[in-house]
């Protein structure tokens, strides 16, 4: 009985300690939660960005610009193989920050469309009400966009929902009206803006998905990843081929 007992804690303490290892590489690699003093910095990501795609051949594309759950997903390009796109995700970037490494790692690019995914990241260190951090936020989100299209003016921007996150419940109804306001602004500009509401993926109104999450229960898992590409992101991607005559997209 002893030995069992020594088993059984064992075999917990190990997997304890490799959701911690597992947050702690996190933190190391985006700058999350508890572990985000080990965090050094995007330059390291941005850097790797340029490397990876030449902005003299890897013009007019389809580029996914946002934070983690982008900067996670280490199969979008298998994942999405029918379709020429670059991942530009980097750790757990803001909207401040995806304004401030736009001149290295989107404008050069000139893409055809941008899949942009932001989201609690914005808002979870902001002081305030639930209403004033919403106020701060989408006047953030207004001047992004803005600054992207007078930049890229023949771009297709298409906007991503907050993903509903288990680990951070807390935040489950201010990222809705985010989500609603996002979509509102979209419908305002639908010359050039696609809202995309993935809300129902990750939460029913009771339950979280949390089978689709890594430990921390706010970065998607490979099943999750798919699930958000298949069912959100790839129907998006041929909406906006077919509206604007974009088939070159298509490999």
């Amino acid at each position: 009985m002893k030995n069992k007992s020594k088993i059984v804690l064992g075999i917990g303490s190990g997997f304890f300690a490799a959701c911690l290892i597992g947050q702690a590489v996190t933190g190391y690699e985006i700058g999350w939660g508890p572990f985000r003093g080990l965090f050094k910095g995007f330059e390291g990501e941005v850097v790797a960005i340029e490397q990876k795609y030449d902005t003299n051949t890897r013009k007019g594309e389809i580029v996914f610009y946002g934070a983690s759950n982008f900067r996670l997903w280490s199969e979008m390009e298998n994942d999405l193989a029918e379709y020429k796109v670059q991942n530009h995700g980097f750790g757990g970037s803001t909207d401040i920050l995806l304004m401030q490494y736009a001149d290295r790692i989107l404008y050069p690019y000139e893409p055809a469309i941008v899949f942009f995914q932001t989201g609690s990241n914005d808002y979870v260190e902001l002081s305030g009400s639930d209403e004033e951090k919403v106020i701060a936020c989408m006047a953030r989100k207004k001047q992004m966009f803005q600054t992207f299209h007078e930049q890229l003016p023949e771009t297709k921007f298409v906007v991503m929902s907050g993903l509903l996150l288990p680990g951070r419940s807390r935040y489950t109804v201010l990222t809705q009206e985010i989500n609603r306001q996002l979509e509102t602004l979209c419908a305002e500009h639908a010359d050039y803006m696609t809202f995309v509401n993935a809300e129902d993926m990750t939460f029913d109104g009771e339950n979280y998905a949390e089978e689709l999450f890594i430990s921390d229960k706010i970065h998607l898992n490979h099943e999750g990843q798919l699930r958000w590409c298949e069912n959100y992101i790839r129907p998006a991607i041929e909406k906006v081929i077919q509206q604007y005559d974009l088939k070159e997209l298509r490999k």
